[in-house]
C-alpha cells in the first residue's frame, strides 16, 4: 500500500490486543509507530517486539481521557518521530454488567475513554495534519453497535458515538486533506473477551455467527486500518468498514 512508508502513526490502546496487531501491520509497511497505552510497560513490550521484527516503534503512556496527558504524548511523538500523520483511535474499556447495575462513575469513565478520548487525540494531532495538508484518522468502532449487545450499554453507546463522530469530523477536516474513517471489528480473542465467563461456549457461539469459520486475528483489523491510511483510500472518508468474518452485514 502506497503512502504509509515514512509516515508517523499513533496507535492508542497499543499495548496489546487489536492495538498490537495494528502496530505490527503499520510498522511492517514502513510507518514510524508510537504504541500508546495507559500501561507504559505493555506499550514498551509491544514497541520492543515490533523493533525486533525490523520496524520502528516507540512505546508511550497516556490517559486518553485527559487533555494534558494526550497533548504531552503527542508532543513526545513529534519530538521523537517527527510529527503525526496517522492517528488510530483504538483505546477502550469493555465492562460487562446489566444496565441497571452500571454506576454513574463507570458510565462516565467508559464514555470518557471510548469517545472523549477519540476527540482529544484528534484535536491534539490536528495541527500536524493541517500543516502537512495530509492526514489519516482511523477510529475503531465495534460490531456491537449494529447488534445491540445486552450487558454492554455504556460500551455500545460509546461505539455508536464513534460512528457519528467519524462522519461529522470527516466533513470538517476533509477540506484540509484529512480523511476520517472507522473500522468496526467483530469478536476477536483478546484479553477483553475474558469478561465472558464461559470462554469455550462463547467461542463456539461466535463461530456460529460468522460466515468465515475461524476466529479473527488482530492483524485482520490492522490490514483494514492500513488500507484507510494508504493513498489507495485517499478518496474515501466518513465510512465504517465491518471486519468480523461476515457476522454483521448492511
Amino acid at each position: 500500500m502506497e503512502g504509509i512508508e515514512g509516515k508517523v502513526a499513533i496507535v492508542t490502546g497499543g499495548g496489546g490486543g487489536l492495538g498490537e496487531g495494528i502496530c505490527r501491520v503499520l510498522a511492517g509497511r514502513g510507518a514510524l509507530v508510537a504504541a500508546v497505552d495507559a500501561d507504559e510497560e505493555k506499550a514498551g513490550k509491544v514497541a520492543a517486539e515490533v523493533e525486533r521484527e525490523g520496524g520502528r516503534c516507540i512505546g508511550l503512556s497516556a490517559d486518553v481521557s485527559d487533555r494534558s496527558s494526550v497533548e504531552r504524548m503527542v508532543g513526545r511523538v513529534a519530538e521523537e518521530l517527527g510529527g503525526a500523520d496517522i492517528l488510530v483511535n483504538n483505546a477502550a474499556i469493555y465492562p460487562l454488567r446489566p444496565w441497571t447495575e452500571i454506576e454513574e462513575d463507570e458510565w462516565d469513565r467508559v464514555l470518557s475513554v471510548n469517545l472523549k478520548g477519540y476527540f482529544l487525540c484528534a484535536r491534539a494531532v490536528h495541527p500536524h495534519m493541517k500543516e502537512r495538508g495530509w492526514g489519516r484518522i482511523v477510529n475503531i468502532a465495534s460490531i456491537t453497535f449494529l447488534l445491540g449487545w445486552a450487558g454492554f450499554l455504556d460500551y455500545v453507546s460509546s461505539k455508536g458515538g464513534i460512528v457519528g463522530f467519524t462522519r461529522t469530523l470527516a466533513r470538517e477536516v476533509g477540506p484540509e486533506g484529512i480523511t476520517v474513517n472507522a473500522v468496526s471489528p467483530g469478536a476477536f480473542p483478546t484479553d477483553a473477551e475474558k469478561v465472558h465467563p464461559d470462554q469455550e461456549g462463547y467461542n463456539r457461539w461466535i463461530l456460529k455467527q460468522q460466515c468465515i469459520k475461524r476466529r479473527g486475528r488482530p492483524e485482520d483489523v490492522g490490514y483494514a486500518v492500513a488500507f484507510f491510511a494508504s493513498e489507495e483510500a485517499s478518496f474515501i472518508t466518513g465510512q465504517t468498514l465491518e471486519v468480523g468474518g461476515g457476522w454483521a452485514m448492511r
